[in-house]
Order: C-alpha cells, then sequence, then structure tokens
C-alpha cells in the first residue's frame, strides 16, 4: 500500500544526515549530496526518485507558503542509469501460453474467488488494493465498465487493513471498461453475492492473504512462476499495447498520474520513439 511504502521512504530517510537538518537549513548542495550517498548505498533510479520526493516535496510547499525564501531543489541532478549500482528491474509479464493455462485453470474452479480475481486483474489492471476494494455499487453492469475510486491499505503499524474512499493518487479515481471475459467473472461472483464486496469469501471482504495464497497456489496448479501480484497488472499492460493501445490511453486505464510514468514503466514496449509520440499525443 502507498502508506506503508512512503512509511519505508521516511524510515530510510533517517538514515542519511540531511534527516537531521531543519527544514530552513536545507541547501542545494545538501540535497545532490544526499543523492549522491543514494548512489553509493545501492538504490535504483526509481529508488533514489522516491526518496528524494520524500525530501523535495515538502520544500516546495514550504517555499509556496514562505515558511522558507526559496526552493532549495530547483536544479537537482538525478544520475543516470549507468552510474547507479542496482539497475531497475525489468517487468515481467505473462505469455499468452502463460496466461492461457492460467484462464483454462479458472474456468474450471469458478468456485474459487481467489482464482477468480486473478483473471479479473488480468483484464482490468487493477492493483490488488483496488481489488479487494471494489463494491457492488462500483459496478455499472448496462453501461459495461467499473468506477475506481478506493484502495485497501495496510499501515504497517496495524495488521488490520482499513478501507480508503480514495485512490492511490487523483488520476487513480477512474472508469474502466469491462470486457467480455471481465463481465462474465462478475456475473459468476453476483450470482453469490453475499455482502457488498465483489470479491468475498465467507460473508466477508476477501483479504490480501486469501489472494496471494490463491494466486500462488493458481500458478503452481498450472506451473507457471510466481512473481507477485503486481504481474497481472503487467500482464494487462502488455495486452493493451500488443492490441494497439496507445500509451496515453494505457496511462489513463492504468491510473498513472502521467503519461511519462506509464513511458517509464513500460520502456521496454514503447521503445525510443517515445519523445516523438509523447509530442505528438500530449503537447
Amino acid at each position: 500500500a502507498s502508506f506503508a511504502r512512503l512509511k519505508v521512504s521516511r524510515d530510510a530517510l533517517a538514515g542519511y544526515g540531511i534527516a537531521k537538518r531543519a527544514i530552513g537549513e536545507i541547501t542545494f548542495f545538501d540535497i545532490q549530496r544526499y543523492i549522491n550517498e543514494l548512489v553509493e548505498s545501492g538504490y535504483s533510479i526509481s529508488g533514489i526518485k522516491k526518496q528524494v520526493r520524500i525530501v523535495t516535496s515538502p520544500l516546495k510547499q514550504a517555499a509556496a507558503i514562505r515558511i522558507i525564501k526559496a526552493d532549495p531543489s530547483i536544479g537537482i541532478r538525478l544520475p543516470t542509469e549507468t552510474r547507479v549500482h542496482k539497475k531497475t528491474k525489468n517487468i515481467v509479464a505473462y505469455t499468452q501460453t502463460e496466461q492461457s493455462k492460467l484462464f483454462d485453470q479458472i474456468k474450471v474452479n469458478a468456485d474459487n474467488a481467489g482464482f477468480l480475481a486473478v483473471g479479473f486483474m488480468i483484464e482490468t489492471g487493477l492493483r490488488s488494493g483496488e481489488l479487494l476494494a471494489l463494491k457492488w455499487t462500483d459496478i455499472e453492469f448496462d453501461k459495461n465498465k467499473m468506477h475506481v475510486h478506493a484502495t485497501i491499505v495496510f499501515p504497517m503499524s496495524n495488521k488490520k487493513s482499513i478501507y480508503q474512499d480514495s485512490p492511490k493518487s487523483k488520476s487513480s479515481n477512474r472508469f474502466i471498461p469491462l470486457t467480455q471475459r471481465a463481465m462474465a467473472i462478475l456475473k459468476i461472483l453476483k450470482e453469490r453475492r453475499k455482502t457488498e464486496w465483489v470479491f468475498e469469501q465467507d460473508e466477508h471482504r476477501y483479504s490480501y492473504k486469501q489472494l496471494m495464497y490463491q494466486t500462488k497456489k493458481l500458478c503452481q496448479e498450472v506451473k507457471v512462476d510466481y512473481y507477485g501480484e503486481h504481474v497481472f497488472r503487467h500482464t494487462f499492460a502488455t495486452n493493451c499495447y500488443y492490441k494497439g493501445v496507445n500509451v496515453k490511453i494505457l496511462s489513463r486505464l492504468m491510473g498513472h498520474s502521467s503519461v511519462q510514468v506509464t513511458y517509464n514503466t513500460y520502456i521496454h514496449l514503447y521503445g525510443d520513439g517515445f519523445d516523438e509520440m509523447y509530442a505528438a499525443l500530449c503537447l
């Protein structure tokens, strides 16, 4: 969950000298030094960006409301990919053959909500928290679409998950068209509906622990590698690409904050021609 990741980033920041400086004392050189320290610590490019954002976001806000005279983060330079010791991980997605195996097994185990959830993530690209937060009021059967506006968060200090009626970000609040396969899954689930939750078991909202257990079980049964819950989101994005969906539309479907985020994540699909594509689509 976003909250948990933010807390991890905050805790990691505490191990560096910049965390001990008052907000009005932080300089451009402090931030640049911090970036260099992150490189030496072995952070990936994406990890460095997340850690730097913990520092620069409050500085921008402080400058905007005149707590400090100017934003010292203006002009900072992030390292190039060749400078970092830990390379950004390659995005993994299931092949068409692997997806066929998964869906064949889902079809013969339609009574398993966890298996159905896997199929639904592949068809919609939902984050696992968004999937678990889905309510029947979010589904518009007559229009073949659903409204994604909530997520389940997992605070690190509390084992109990929380329903949060706001998504990961503003752009995560979106409508997603439902494919025939996604609609078929929803109809199966609706026939045995007992609660307000789309994915449920024993009259309770389906938990992340249950989802992960069933996902691993499904992968084991069809003999495909398990890469975590996010692989289904990546598989959806890859499927969209091969269906001819352009990066701007894919970005909206994924609920990314910008087209640049989508490109940075799926550069292996869209290749080096992104700058021209971005200019044509978005400028």
